[in-house]
Protein backbone atom coordinates (compact mmCIF):
# COMPACT_ATOMS: atom_id res chain seq x y z
CA UNK A 1 0.00 0.00 0.00
CA UNK A 2 1.72 3.25 -0.68
CA UNK A 3 2.42 6.03 1.74
CA UNK A 4 0.41 8.85 1.21
CA UNK A 5 2.70 12.32 0.46
CA UNK A 6 2.17 15.79 0.37
CA UNK A 7 0.79 16.88 -2.67
CA UNK A 8 0.31 20.34 -4.06
CA UNK A 9 -3.43 19.96 -5.20
CA UNK A 10 -4.43 19.10 -1.95
CA UNK A 11 -3.35 22.32 -0.58
CA UNK A 12 -0.66 20.57 1.86
CA UNK A 13 1.33 23.32 3.28
CA UNK A 14 4.92 21.68 2.85
CA UNK A 15 3.62 21.37 -0.62
CA UNK A 16 2.97 24.36 -1.61
CA UNK A 17 5.82 25.66 0.96
CA UNK A 18 8.50 23.76 -1.43
CA UNK A 19 6.36 24.41 -4.92
CA UNK A 20 6.97 28.41 -3.86
CA UNK A 21 10.47 27.49 -2.88
CA UNK A 22 11.07 25.85 -6.18
CA UNK A 23 9.52 28.87 -8.17
CA UNK A 24 11.39 31.47 -6.33
CA UNK A 25 14.83 29.73 -7.01
CA UNK A 26 14.31 28.94 -10.58
CA UNK A 27 13.24 32.60 -10.86
CA UNK A 28 16.03 33.74 -8.70
CA UNK A 29 18.50 32.13 -11.01
CA UNK A 30 16.93 33.08 -13.82
CA UNK A 31 17.36 36.86 -13.26
CA UNK A 32 20.29 36.10 -11.65
CA UNK A 33 22.17 34.33 -14.97
CA UNK A 34 20.88 37.08 -17.61
CA UNK A 35 21.91 40.20 -14.73
CA UNK A 36 24.87 39.64 -13.30
CA UNK A 37 27.15 37.55 -15.94
CA UNK A 38 26.36 33.87 -16.31
CA UNK A 39 26.14 33.86 -12.75
CA UNK A 40 23.68 31.57 -10.40
CA UNK A 41 23.04 32.40 -6.96
CA UNK A 42 19.98 30.00 -5.45
CA UNK A 43 21.38 26.72 -6.77
CA UNK A 44 24.99 25.85 -6.80
CA UNK A 45 24.88 22.98 -9.40
CA UNK A 46 24.78 25.40 -12.28
CA UNK A 47 27.86 27.12 -11.23
CA UNK A 48 30.21 24.40 -11.40
CA UNK A 49 28.99 23.98 -15.12
CA UNK A 50 30.18 27.82 -15.71
CA UNK A 51 32.92 27.46 -13.78
CA UNK A 52 34.13 24.26 -16.14
CA UNK A 53 33.03 26.55 -19.17
CA UNK A 54 35.22 29.59 -17.50
CA UNK A 55 38.09 26.70 -16.68
CA UNK A 56 38.36 25.73 -20.44
CA UNK A 57 38.25 29.17 -21.62
CA UNK A 58 34.59 29.91 -22.99
CA UNK A 59 33.78 33.34 -23.73
CA UNK A 60 31.49 35.32 -21.77
CA UNK A 61 32.18 33.24 -18.52
CA UNK A 62 33.77 34.32 -15.23
CA UNK A 63 35.82 32.07 -13.05
CA UNK A 64 36.09 34.79 -10.56
CA UNK A 65 32.08 35.50 -10.57
CA UNK A 66 31.58 32.10 -10.73
CA UNK A 67 33.45 30.77 -7.76
CA UNK A 68 32.30 33.72 -5.53
CA UNK A 69 28.72 32.35 -5.70
CA UNK A 70 29.67 29.29 -3.99
CA UNK A 71 32.18 30.75 -1.76
CA UNK A 72 29.71 33.16 -0.07
CA UNK A 73 26.80 29.43 0.10
CA UNK A 74 29.45 27.95 1.96
CA UNK A 75 30.75 30.97 3.88
CA UNK A 76 26.75 31.03 4.89
CA UNK A 77 26.74 27.41 5.74
CA UNK A 78 28.92 27.23 8.68
CA UNK A 79 26.73 30.08 10.47
CA UNK A 80 23.57 28.31 9.61
CA UNK A 81 25.02 24.79 10.89
CA UNK A 82 25.84 26.20 14.42
CA UNK A 83 22.51 27.69 14.05
CA UNK A 84 20.67 24.29 13.57
CA UNK A 85 22.81 22.39 16.22
CA UNK A 86 21.87 25.19 18.67
CA UNK A 87 18.48 24.88 18.54
CA UNK A 88 18.05 21.47 17.28
CA UNK A 89 15.97 20.32 20.09
CA UNK A 90 13.26 22.08 21.20
CA UNK A 91 10.56 24.59 19.39
CA UNK A 92 11.42 25.42 15.86
CA UNK A 93 9.92 29.39 16.75
CA UNK A 94 13.59 30.53 18.27
CA UNK A 95 15.21 28.91 15.78
CA UNK A 96 12.85 30.18 12.59
CA UNK A 97 13.21 33.73 14.24
CA UNK A 98 16.88 34.14 14.57
CA UNK A 99 16.96 32.79 10.85
CA UNK A 100 14.51 34.91 9.03
CA UNK A 101 16.57 37.72 11.13
CA UNK A 102 19.78 36.92 9.93
CA UNK A 103 18.45 36.72 6.60
CA UNK A 104 16.69 39.66 6.47
CA UNK A 105 19.83 41.83 8.04
CA UNK A 106 21.47 40.09 4.91
CA UNK A 107 19.23 40.93 2.37
CA UNK A 108 19.49 44.37 3.72
CA UNK A 109 23.26 44.73 3.63
CA UNK A 110 23.22 42.90 0.27
CA UNK A 111 20.80 45.77 -1.24
CA UNK A 112 22.80 48.54 0.78
CA UNK A 113 25.69 47.58 -1.32
CA UNK A 114 23.96 47.10 -4.60
CA UNK A 115 22.12 50.88 -4.48
CA UNK A 116 25.67 52.19 -3.42
CA UNK A 117 27.56 50.27 -6.70
CA UNK A 118 24.83 51.00 -8.33
CA UNK A 119 25.43 54.07 -11.53
CA UNK A 120 22.70 56.55 -12.77
CA UNK A 121 20.27 54.80 -14.98
CA UNK A 122 20.25 51.84 -12.41
CA UNK A 123 23.26 49.64 -14.21
CA UNK A 124 26.11 48.48 -11.57
CA UNK A 125 29.66 50.25 -12.20
CA UNK A 126 31.73 47.42 -13.85
CA UNK A 127 35.68 48.19 -14.69
CA UNK A 128 36.69 48.90 -17.91
CA UNK A 129 37.49 45.59 -20.26
CA UNK A 130 41.05 45.92 -21.38
CA UNK A 131 40.95 46.07 -24.85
Amino acid sequence: MPVPAAQVHNRHPLAVALFALTAASGLIDAISYLGLGHVFTANMTGNVVVIGFALVGTDGFSITGSLTSPAAFLTGSVPAGRLAARHGSGSRGPWLRTALLAETALQAVAAAVAFACAERGGRTRRPPRPR
